[in-house]
């Protein structure tokens, strides 16, 4: 196995299998959803057991049925049982703004590399006014930007940048390694 963690050991040992071929994970991924009601897909599984190699952080919502699956009402209660000493690493879950949860007028900082620094005001509705822009060319300082979830370690997602009142459409970006950090000013 690639990873050897005390939850990926909970998983194989609840699962019956070695979870070393795609149909081990078709069956985990089964056996969850007819455990839980909830989804989770096969590939979301592989990444999880290192089998796939590009690095996505698994979202919170992932780990809680994980830890539904073994037995918790949710991943913080999973972690609290395992206790400190046990190797749980590859399951940190990202540090994700809920952006319906801010006030209006609340200012933040979002980079990524090569440089990008993007800092914004809360506008309400998941709209966000361009304070100052580094390093991009894209956006510019008094673009409208709508952006419903910012998450380290994730892409930047804006739905729509209006600029001048007209619509630019979507804008993605920070696609490989993800945002590397949101701040609340």
């Amino acid at each position: 196995m690639a990873n050897e963690n005390e939850i990926l050991r909970r998983l194989i040992e609840k699962v019956g299998l070695e979870m070393a071929k795609s149909s081990d994970f078709d069956a985990l991924s089964q056996s969850i959803t007819d455990s839980t009601s909830e989804n989770l897909s096969v590939n979301t599984l592989k990444r999880l057991f290192g089998f796939k190699t590009d690095k996505v952080v698994p979202r919170l919502s992932t780990m809680d049925i994980i830890a539904q699956y073994l037995g918790y009402s949710d991943y913080e209660s999973l972690i609290k049982e395992l206790g400190d000493d046990a190797d749980i690493s590859l399951f940190t879950p990202i540090d994700c703004l809920e952006v319906q949860e801010l006030e209006k007028g609340t200012q933040i900082r979002v980079a990524y590399n090569p440089n990008r620094v993007f800092f914004l005001t809360y506008l309400g509705g998941y709209q966000f006014i361009v304070n100052d822009v580094e390093g991009s060319k894209n956006i510019r300082k008094g673009d409208l930007l709508t952006i419903t979830q910012l998450a380290v370690g994730h892409r930047f997602v804006v739905s729509h940048v209006v600029r001048d009142g007209q619509d630019l459409g979507t804008y993605e970006s920070a696609k490989f390694k993800g945002l590397k950090s949101i701040e609340i000013m």
